[in-house]
């Protein structure tokens, strides 16, 4: 779980600048940038999560994920451990994934091997099965990375083939019907006293660099890639998971005391922020 939500922007609050759209990454991977700054991100999460991971995320994925004590269960894409510590301290059995070795590192260190005993992996998301093979899990999870992951359908095999038969996958997302690099943002109409939520591009699947590190090193950059719905629905599908439960999950702030305070809440109320999808494992 690596993403840092800025909500006036829908993206990243860690980066530097605004996004350029198309181009080639100057990063070998996504995991590689992740990997250059896995110092600062660990420091800036730290044990237990940003605010919106504390608040909103964590939180309603525990829910959704209905895991219990003495389950198995994969985190993909773990990041340096938050979701993992969430979950072994619920007493289930985590094995933590991420593509990043300096991540998994970080993750270890602020295991309590004593008391949580997660197994963390260095390994890709889009080649589970070099990492878990022959393993069965109850549950997968991947939470605000699936937005870094391309193609789709190879992580969705991996999984796949992870879960116990009729196991369940939770998948957590920037909502990519409003939360769209570059192409969505907030707007304020002056005559109706409202706030809204501008969608300039949202059908096509569009590939963006970011740069990773807060505007120390431009050169640093990663892809995110941005996808209607229905790829999501219809790759998942395909590689033989259903979706059971669909969940939109709006930002838990409220606006300061002012004349906009009223007209800021009700759109945030109204416009989700995050789309969490649970599929199982068709027979």
């Amino acid at each position: 779980m690596r993403e840092i939500i800025d909500e006036k922007k829908g993206s990243r609050r860690a980066m530097g600048r605004q996004p350029q759209r198309g181009g080639r990454s100057r990063a070998a991977s996504g995991s590689f940038g992740w990997q250059r700054v896995a110092d600062w991100y660990d420091a800036l999460v730290g044990e237990r999560g940003s605010e919106y991971q504390r608040q909103v995320v964590i939180p309603r994925t525990l829910r959704l994920l209905e895991a219990k004590a003495g389950e198995r269960v994969l985190d993909v894409a773990c990041g340096q451990g938050v979701l993992c510590r969430a979950l072994a301290e619920q007493r289930v059995r985590v094995t933590g994934v991420d593509a990043a070795p300096a991540l998994i590192e970080a993750a270890r260190r602020r295991d309590d091997s004593d008391r949580l005993a997660i197994d963390y992996r260095v390994g890709d998301a889009r080649r589970l099965h070099e990492v878990v093979d022959a393993e069965a899990f109850g549950a997968v999870v991947c939470v605000l990375a699936i937005q870094n992951l391309a193609p789709l359908s190879p992580v969705w095999e991996g999984c796949r083939r992870a879960l116990e038969p009729a196991g369940r996958l939770v998948v957590v997302m920037m909502h990519p019907c409003f939360r769209i690099p570059r192409t969505s943002q907030w707007g304020w109409d002056e005559r109706a006293g409202r706030q809204y939520r501008r969608v300039e591009q949202y059908l096509s699947s569009t590939r963006t660099e970011i740069e990773i590190h807060p505007g120390s090193n431009p050169s640093q950059t990663m892809p995110t890639f941005h996808r209607p719905l229905q790829a999501y629905v219809n790759t998942l599908g395909s590689a033989g998971l259903t979706i059971d439960r669909l969940e939109e999950w709006t930002s838990h702030k409220t606006s300061p005391e002012g004349p906009k305070k009223r007209a800021l809440d009700e759109s945030r109320r109204e416009i989700p922020m995050f789309l969490a999808l649970r599929a199982r494992k068709s027979p």
